[in-house]
């Protein structure tokens, strides 16, 4: 047998006659590669195994010493890709069973041909398929361990290579079909098309750009999707797509890669949330706190020329309201972070928490939920006490202040029977500087949005109705339809994806 091959350089696995011989006569530091060689009496089976080989030829002679048949296909159990050579001679090997087993080269030799000689005319074979082999041990290497989603799709849509991430970069650790069927490894997807995967709807979206990579051979740059699944609605993927050419330059499917890029849109909202509140502050200190300064010194320097001690209470009232504004603008910073780490809050106690520390004169709290959202508790109590206190300041001290479940989505609602907020006004209340009271400072609701927004959730305004100051909303519309004169409009806060904690 011959030494064991230089780290480096291709190895050749050959059996046939003469081993040794060939072996012996092969050795030398000039040869294009390294060659091992074994006795067909030998244990094939056993060299195979423990040498990492990159072309294996086979000598079969009229004798029949050489299994030609059972080498090709141990070969085949280990790599589909790595050459098999045969030098056949006297016609001692079928043709047509060399196709069959999957023989890369056939060769007809005569019994007085010099196997070294035939050998060394194999170099750019083993050199190419070395290289071939290089590059798909990159491949694996790539797809085995790196954590993004990486496909290859023939012409027609078909997964033909995918990585090891792709059943599991995203979600649970398998890929489930709308049929219920969950792809746990790369194989499972390998010979499926996105119609075998996913929904319609997104697989016809797939597909077609599929069809616009492979027909124009233009790349598809990164383009966000929400993905696929109930327990995924708020995760995020970016996919790219680029033509998939042969060795010919023709495209024959397309790549693509698809990773998670929830974190980052998180971190660009959060990032877009501080800009609109630095945006706020500096309105807050720039106007809303310079017009009581104004006034204070004013008043002041009154005070000094006249002596008039009422001066000094208009002064006071004007300090009074800028420590009330500085308040606000702090627990705007401080409520504004996001929400990383919610717990399960049950919003009864939420809200007859809130309502007590508010004054609420002679209002009334009528609570209509027991649901538990997730939620940060202290932030949830915050909101709920700017607006019990709003409707408090602006729908009257006998108010009737409702908390309940939304019908048709996750989430909740604050309403109340007074006179309601102008439709044109619903947006702009939660601006900064806004209200319609001498007393307030005008950031209560734009505290209310910040608490809200650092939950992932979304406010809007509509009407409220109540029945005798009581009941469900949807009570309120059998008494509107049936012309209840009871019934009052007021002001309805509604909070949308404030999910329970099992979704």
């Amino acid at each position: 047998m011959s030494a064991p091959p230089v780290e480096g350089r291709p190895l050749v696995v050959y059996c046939g006659p003469d081993s040794d011989g060939v072996a012996e006569r092969w050795s030398g530091d000039r040869r294009p590669f390294d060659l091992r060689a074994v006795d067909p009496g030998d244990d094939v089976a056993a060299v195979l195994d423990e040498t990492a080989f990159d072309c294996v030829v086979c000598h079969a002679t009229s004798d029949g010493s050489a299994n030609v048949g059972g080498v090709v296909g141990l070969v085949r159990g280990h790599d589909r890709h790595v050459p098999v050579v045969v030098f056949d001679g006297d016609d001692a090997f079928d043709v047509g069973a060399a196709v069959d087993l999957g023989v890369t080269q056939h060769f007809d030799v005569s019994s007085e041909f010099d196997a070294v000689a035939e050998l060394e005319r194999l170099a750019p074979t083993v050199e190419r398929a070395r290289r071939e082999r290089r590059e798909r041990s990159m491949l694996d290497s790539l797809l085995w361990h790196i954590p993004l989603s990486v496909y290859f799709k023939d012409r027609t849509g078909r997964h033909v290579r995918v990585s090891d991430a792709l059943t599991e970069h995203i979600g649970p650790p398998y890929l489930e079909s709308p049929d219920g069927k969950r792809h746990h490894a790369p194989e499972d997807v390998v010979g499926k098309t996105d119609f075998d995967l996913y929904p319609d709807a997104l697989a016809e979206e797939t597909a077609e750009d599929d069809r616009t990579v492979v027909e124009s051979g233009e790349s598809i740059g990164e383009r966000i999707e929400r993905s696929v699944g109930g327990d995924l609605d708020e995760m995020y993927v970016a996919t790219s797509k680029a033509p998939w050419y042969d060795e010919h330059g023709d495209v024959v499917g397309l790549v693509g890669v698809t990773r998670d890029v929830t974190d980052r849109l998180k971190y660009e909202k959060q990032l877009e949330r501080q800009n609109e509140r630095l945006e706020r502050f500096a309105g807050v200190i720039s106007h809303d706190l310079r017009n009581p300064l104004e006034v204070a010194f004013a008043r002041l320097e009154f005070a000094q020329e006249t002596g008039d001690p009422e001066h000094f209470e208009a002064a006071e009232d004007a300090l009074d309201r800028m420590n009330a504004l500085i308040d606000d603008v702090l627990t705007l910073a401080r409520q504004g972070e996001t929400v990383d780490d919610p717990e399960s809050v049950a919003l009864d106690v939420a809200a007859t928490d809130a309502w007590a520390v508010v004054d609420t004169r002679d209002a009334t709290l009528d609570v209509q939920t027991t649901t538990t959202v997730q939620a940060d508790a202290g932030r949830l109590q915050q909101l709920l006490e700017n607006v019990f206190r709003n409707a408090v300041e602006h729908a009257g001290d006998d108010v009737t202040v409702c908390i309940g479940d939304l019908d048709d989505e996750p989430g909740f609602f604050v309403a109340d029977d007074g006179p309601g907020i102008p439709e044109p006004d619903r947006e702009s209340v939660f601006d900064s500087g806004y209200s319609t009271s001498d007393s307030g400072t005008g950031l209560g609701l734009s505290i209310v949005r910040t608490i809200a927004e650092a939950h992932g959730w979304e406010i809007r305004v509509t009407e409220s109705r109540f029945p005798d100051l009581a009941g469900t909303d949807a009570a309120a519309d059998d008494a509107v339809d049936a012309g209840d004169d009871r019934t009052s409009r007021g002001a309805r806060f509604e909070f949308t994806g404030a999910d329970p904690p099992d979704r």
